[in-house]
């Protein structure tokens, strides 16, 4: 087996073949995310024995999310087929007419506040659901509603339950809502920003001629937003229409809500219970039940088996010890002559680092390697932290090989390929005006 760099390396480079080959989409991405990573584990000296075992760890990770993807895409889709969203989508489309960044503006409000519980898959799955009709029928492309989400998530992902913020008290051995007390002038900062942001994208889709009428070209939906409804005509969505179940189907869902946001009820036990109740109501008989579920099984499958795939990427990247490697390796690349200032480098590159190590490895991994360089110049490793803190959360919506990218992509109907390209590069600049912001306030030195 090779040594520390050169599995750093190796981790880097299949990394690196991995998103280029999504970016590129040649194939689809099962075949990626299993035979990269396979072939890089045999590259570096690994065997069969420990290269299943590595399987068998990264694919019982992701399980339960690819289980939760199939019951929460076929709910959603299931309550837009019988019409719950159609009056807020009539409502919303008439008052906005032209308006476009009103309902941008809202966009961002609404996954601030379904963000209140620090969960990224709940605000997704509460979020999109509800503004993609509004979306589609005023010709505003689905990245916009994803890159509007992101950014409310990643300024809100700064409250002390979400995953970040506590990562980093176990990292500095600190309080965590003493660090979040630090962190809410810059999250105040934050949620204007994201207004801001909602109401520029807003403009952006009005210029290229979305509206209520459509005045071109420019207005036309990408091509992969209705990949869902292939083979279905609109006469059978017509017939699906339920308007007189409509106040027990808002029932079902803020109930399925309710327990998503307020019990420890398993994500995917709330949308198994809220699909089997929906389908007895609204589809009385096993022929019309399988044909609810079958409207919509391509999506429901598609998404749950990519991310099942990517288990084995992060079961090789953490089993064959590439994951600690590259960590060891970015921090090895940094120069003598800006180690004084590496705070702010590493918070200059969180997003783009984060995209390659995950959440986990990003703060267990990569935070205490930095913090420890760090102090050999004189920086103090709270300054570290809070740097790498901010600018990462505005990678968690666009990390390759995260479950709630795929389950962004899966709900808004778009490819990861068109995601990251649009994203990425407007969440890394939301990332460095939030840094440039957190110096300010004077939560780390530069």
């Amino acid at each position: 087996m090779y040594g520390e760099t050169l599995l750093g390396v190796m981790g880097i480079l299949m990394i690196v073949t991995i998103v280029w080959a999504l970016i590129q989409s040649k194939t689809n991405p099962v075949p990626i995310f299993v035979i990269v990573p396979i072939v890089a584990a045999v590259i570096v000296g690994f065997g069969p024995h420990e290269i299943f075992a590595f399987v068998k760890a990264g694919v019982s990770k992701t399980w339960s999310t690819a289980v939760l993807f199939i019951f929460s895409i076929v709910f959603f889709a299931l309550m837009g087929d019988v019409g719950l969203f159609d009056p807020m989508v009539n409502w919303l489309s008439k008052k906005a007419g032209n308006n476009i960044m009103a309902v941008t503006i809202a966009t961002s409000l609404i996954a601030v506040i379904a963000h209140m519980d620090g969960s990224l898959a709940s605000t997704l799955l509460i979020t999109i659901p509800a503004m993609l009709p509004v979306y589609k029928k005023l010709h505003i492309r689905p990245v916009t509603l994803l890159v509007i989400i992101g950014a409310a998530m990643s300024i809100m992902n700064l409250v002390p339950w979400g995953g970040p913020v506590a990562r980093t008290g176990v990292v500095l051995n600190a309080d965590v809502n003493a660090l979040w007390q630090q962190l809410i002038p810059l999250q105040g900062v934050g949620l204007v920003i994201v207004v801001l942001f909602a109401a520029y994208m807003g403009w952006v889709e009005k210029r290229r001629g979305a509206g209520l009428h459509a005045t071109g070209k420019a207005a036309l939906l990408d091509s992969t937003v209705e990949d869902s409804d292939i083979g279905h005509s609109q006469a059978e969505f017509d017939a699906m229409k339920r308007p007189k179940l409509i106040w027990i189907n808002l029932l079902i869902t803020l109930g399925v809500i309710g327990l998503l946001c307020f019990t420890k009820v398993p994500l995917y036990g709330a949308f198994m219970l809220g699909l089997a109740i929906a389908l007895i109501i609204n589809f009385p008989g096993a022929k019309a039940q399988s044909k609810a579920i079958k409207m919509h099984a391509d999506t429901a499958l598609t998404m749950p088996m990519i991310l099942l795939a990517s288990g084995i990427f992060l079961g090789v990247l953490d089993g064959t010890g590439m994951m600690k490697s590259m960590a060891s390796l970015l921090i090895g690349l940094v120069p003598d002559a800006i180690g004084g200032h590496l705070q702010t480098v590493f918070g200059i590159f969180g997003v783009p680092i984060g995209m390659l190590l995950g959440t986990d490895s990003y703060f267990f991994g990569l935070v205490p390697l930095a913090i420890s360089v760090g102090q050999q110049f004189g920086i103090d490793g709270h300054n570290m932290a809070m740097a790498m803190l901010i600018s990462k959360n505005y990678g968690v919506l666009v990390t390759p090989h995260a479950a709630t990218t795929f389950l962004a992509c899966g709900l808004a109907g778009v490819e990861i390929k068109d995601m990251l390209k649009f994203c990425a590069p407007r969440l890394f600049v939301l990332s460095l005006i939030s840094l440039t912001f957190g110096a300010l306030l004077g939560l780390f030195t530069i």
